[in-house]
């Protein structure tokens, strides 16, 4: 059997239960730590495997794709996270 309980409080008690502002500030601090923790991860995993054209040896099966573009698509998103961190959701 569940139960449920009402409350009746006046608008001044109700408001000092809810920290409206600091919750939001937490969540969007959490997000963009785990954006830039993911940003960072992805390119140091990229940049691993980087090996520059000498180094290369052909093959038809692989594409290769410059450490630059992921660099430069590194700086837009965290650009782009500073000016809105949800731009993502559109």
């Amino acid at each position: 059997m569940n139960f449920v309980g009402v409350s009746v409080e006046t608008l001044d008690q109700l408001a000092q239960q809810i920290p409206v502002s600091s919750a939001a500030v937490s969540t969007v601090d959490t997000f963009m730590q785990f954006t830039q923790k993911m940003l960072d991860s992805l390119y140091n995993f990229a940049s691993s495997f980087a090996l520059s054209q000498a180094q290369m040896t052909p093959n038809p099966t692989e594409t290769f794709i410059p450490s630059s573009c992921i660099l430069k698509w590194y700086e837009n998103f965290q650009r782009r996270m500073a000016q809105n961190p949800n731009f993502w959701k559109n």
